[in-house]
């Protein structure tokens, strides 16, 4: 189950994570803060005005854009590109992910090569504050935890503006189109919007 192997990474990086470990080679540019336990791999750029707050992992080559916040425990794999004033909090984003601008990924496992487009973003909690449910194998499960993002597998893709809703799972490779709110899990497909287009002579 997703959620419990988030959970197993995310304490990894709350223990393993101790004091300030920042290769030579990252950038970090004026403006921006750096505070709490954080391990920063080679060539790294957190550009002015973000924020990161550890418990963090930041792999090798990362870029973290202006005014972006990454709250731990999260870790970044390599690669990862983090959007201007996009926030990553309490996830494990995998080697590769792109994080559009304005995004919000919270309490998720994204995996490698994933790419968020523009202002797309994971709700991780209930508004009637019960436990967040997943549907596994057809049952709905409780995942015993009142806070809980999504699973988006490699290689998916999703459009400006799509919402995943708490517990829900895109399968890799999966493409979504803009503006789609994402209700359940959803197989391996491409997925969009129908249009209805009504001219002014109609």
């Amino acid at each position: 189950m997703w959620w419990l192997d988030l959970d197993r990474r995310r304490e990894a990086i709350g223990s393993e994570v101790v004091g300030t470990q920042v290769d030579p080679t990252c950038v970090i540019e004026p403006g921006a803060i750096v505070e709490g336990p954080v391990r920063i791999g080679a060539d790294v750029r957190i550009c002015a005005g973000a924020i990161v707050r550890g418990p963090v992992v930041i792999g090798e080559g990362a870029m973290i854009g202006n005014n972006a916040v990454v709250r731990g425990p999260s870790a970044l794999g390599r690669g990862c590109r983090i959007g201007f004033a996009a926030e990553i909090k309490s996830s494990v984003l995998g080697d590769e992910v792109a994080i559009g601008p304005q995004s919000y990924v919270g309490d998720s496992l994204v995996e490698d090569a994933a790419y968020l487009g523009a202002q797309v973003r994971t709700s991780n909690h209930r508004l009637d504050k019960r436990n967040v449910t997943a549907l596994i194998d057809g049952q709905v499960t409780d995942t015993g935890c009142e806070k809980l993002g999504c699973h988006i597998g490699r290689d998916a893709a999703l459009g400006i503006h799509c919402i995943i809703l708490p517990g829900r799972s895109v399968a890799g490779g999966t493409i979504v189109g803009p503006g789609i709110i994402i209700e359940k899990n959803l197989p391996a497909g491409r997925y969009r919007l129908a249009q209805n287009i009504i001219g002014d002579n109609q």
